[in-house]
């Protein structure tokens, strides 16, 4: 199947894809910060950028789109990753 990947970011934009994965954000100016999802960690390290709809981690270095951060979230390979953002969605954490 051939997806159009922008379509697909903006579809699905990166804060609210890592909040249904459980990680609360809050504002810090031009960005979000919150508790990374990837590792233990006691400070806000992870910071989402709406803009560029791109993520990273200043403690573990993981960083990406939200394809990247659904792949990494999930374990899933690329392609999987761009089924499950293209189709329903990303459903809400349990």
């Amino acid at each position: 199947m051939v997806y159009d990947l922008d379509s697909i970011k903006q579809r699905n934009p990166i804060q609210d894809v890592v909040a249904r994965h459980g990680v609360i954000l809050r504002d810090s100016g031009a960005h979000l910060v919150g508790l990374c999802p990837f590792h233990q960690a006691a400070h806000p390290s992870f910071a989402g950028y709406p803009k560029t709809r791109r993520f990273y981690c200043f403690g573990c270095q993981a960083g990406g789109d939200v394809i990247g951060f659904v792949r990494r979230a999930e374990g899933l390979t690329f392609s999987a990753a761009l089924d499950r953002l293209a189709g329903d969605g990303i459903a809400p954490a349990q």
